[in-house]
Order: structure tokens, then C-alpha cells, then sequence
């Protein structure tokens, strides 16, 4: 005879266990959107898709959230396949040169660049949103470090800033001020890190990037000659000049959020607090130096 008091029993513990997964499950959904951004809910599909790739892709590993995806996806305008590809050329790029890349965070090299006050990020963003991104060039003591390690401390910065949504969306500036520039520093441009350089600045994936050098004197010529073969048609239309005319500057970056020293209206660069910006995210950037394809 079948006992119906068990199979009622049975019955509402199954019910009891398909109820508490339930709610875990959606639980669990409901965490993970609160998580995500605006865009990102705009996106899931897209956001998933490339994820999968991801995970097709062997040895490519760039971290468990969302934050990775989304700054590749932007750079496309959410095309996933072109996303994937551009990726897997940035990750490419950093397995073939590995020197090139920060792999530690706050190394005796960075340290020393930190110190020199050869890069740092401005605090606010101009007025159409993009982050500001100040290289004085004039800074680096020439045999002090090799280029590829300057190259490594961009990485500090520019990782923590194209976490950022804003970055993402609307773009970075690039202040290269040439001040004090010596003659010397042409050793260090021979073709090959002409070749990694310009192919590392410009693999970062962001859609829109300007370049305005500043208090450039006689030697600018000869880094032209240089340097501008081996960078894209679109990268040159979008690297401007401007001697020391802050006029021309304020055109493109509003003088708002610029120290003193460019014609702004802000007192000189406070590289101190401004590095604050680096330790204050140093788990973040232990985790973003690790990204790419692990060696076999």
C-alpha cells in the first residue's frame, strides 16, 4: 500500500528545497545587478557574449567582474567580436614584451619615477568628461631607468582610469610637456622601442584620445621625424601643438581644471596627493598588473 502521510512529506521537502534554491538563485540576480552599471544593464547580452569568448580563450584570464569587459566593449561601441579581438591584441602585445608592462605594483623602478613626479592623473576631468593625463618628459634623468620602465608606471595610472565608466565613456587627454627636454633623450628611441611604444599607446582601448604637447622647444623636429612613422593615421590627426601658447590648450581642455603652470586656474600640481590616488587602489592594481595570457 502506498503511504501517502510519506509521499505528502516528501512532497513538501522537495517543495521546501526548490523554494530555498529559488530564492539563493534569485537572490544571487539580484546582488549581481545591483552591481552592474547602467550600461552594463543595457548590455547584458553583449556583456555575456564576450565573456564566453573569454573563457574559450585559453590562458587569457582579465578577472572574475565585469570591469574588464565593459572597457573593451566601449572601445568598440559594444561590438563584440571586434572587443574580443582588440583584447586579445593588448593581452598579445603584453606576452611578447613582457617588460614593457607593470607585472608588480610600486616597484624600485616606479618608485623612482613616482618620486621624479615624471606622470600623474589630474583630479578632475575636463569638460566633455575625460580623464587629463600629465607626462613631463623634462622629469626623467636620462640612465637613470630605461624607457620601457617609465612605460610601466603609465600602466598605474591608466589601468585605475579606464576602470572607471566615465573613462570609458568619454575619453582620455594626453599633456605631454617637453620642458627641459634634454638632447640625450634621443638615445632611447631606437626602432624597436619606437615600434613597442607606439603600439602599446595605442592599444589602449579608448575610443577617444588626444595628445597636446606643450613647451616643446628645437628638439621636437627630431622626435617628429622619429617617432611619427611608426604611428597610425588616426593618432597623428589627434596630436596637437602648442608651444607654450595656453590659449591654444584652453581650445581643447577647459583651463578650469588645470594647474597654474598650463594657464589654469588651479594652483600647482600636488604630486603627493595626487599619488594617493595610486595607493588608495593598490589591491585593484595588484589584481589589474596580473591580466593576460598566463605562459604555458
Amino acid at each position: 500500500m502506498v503511504n501517502f502521510e510519506a509521499e505528502v512529506g516528501v512532497g513538501r521537502s522537495l517543495r521546501l528545497l526548490l523554494s530555498w534554491h529559488y530564492q539563493r538563485f534569485t537572490a544571487a540576480v539580484r546582488n549581481r545587478l545591483k552591481k552592474m552599471s547602467l550600461s552594463e544593464y543595457k548590455h547584458v547580452r553583449e556583456v555575456e557574449e564576450l565573456r564566453q569568448l573569454v573563457k574559450s580563450e585559453a590562458s587569457l584570464y582579465i578577472g572574475e567582474d565585469n570591469r574588464m569587459i565593459m572597457r573593451y566593449l566601449h572601445f568598440t561601441k559594444f561590438d563584440v567580436n571586434k572587443a574580443f579581438a582588440k583584447m586579445k591584441s593588448v593581452y598579445m602585445l603584453k606576452l611578447e614584451n613582457p617588460k614593457w608592462f607593470a607585472t608588480t605594483v610600486f616597484s624600485e623602478s616606479h618608485n623612482i619615477a613616482l618620486l621624479r613626479h615624471i606622470h600623474c592623473l589630474l583630479k578632475d576631468r575636463d569638460q566633455s568628461g575625460r580623464r587629463v593625463y600629465v607626462i613631463k618628459l623634462g622629469n626623467i634623468v636620462i640612465g637613470e631607468l630605461d624607457p620601457w620602465e617609465n612605460f610601466q608606471v603609465d600602466d598605474l595610472w591608466l589601468e585605475l582610469a579606464l576602470d572607471e565608466p566615465e573613462t570609458q565613456e568619454n575619453g582620455l587627454v594626453y599633456i605631454i610637456d617637453m620642458k627641459n627636454l634634454s638632447w640625450r633623450y634621443l638615445k632611447y628611441f631606437t626602432p624597436n622601442n619606437c615600434k613597442v611604444a607606439s603600439q602599446k599607446a595605442e592599444g589602449l582601448p579608448v575610443h577617444h584620445m588626444e595628445y597636446h604637447i606643450v613647451n616643446s622647444g628645437i628638439l621636437l623636429n627630431s622626435l617628429i621625424t622619429i617617432v611619427f612613422p611608426f604611428l597610425s593615421g588616426s593618432t597623428k590627426e589627434n596630436i596637437h601643438f602648442h608651444k607654450s601658447n595656453w590659449a591654444s590648450l584652453h581650445k581643447y581642455v577647459n583651463p578650469d581644471i588645470l594647474p597654474s603652470e598650463y594657464g589654469g586656474k588651479l594652483p600647482d600640481l600636488n604630486y603627493d596627493e595626487l599619488q594617493i590616488y595610486l595607493t588608495d587602489n593598490i589591491n585593484r592594481l595588484q589584481e589589474l598588473v596580473k591580466f593576460g595570457y598566463k605562459k604555458e
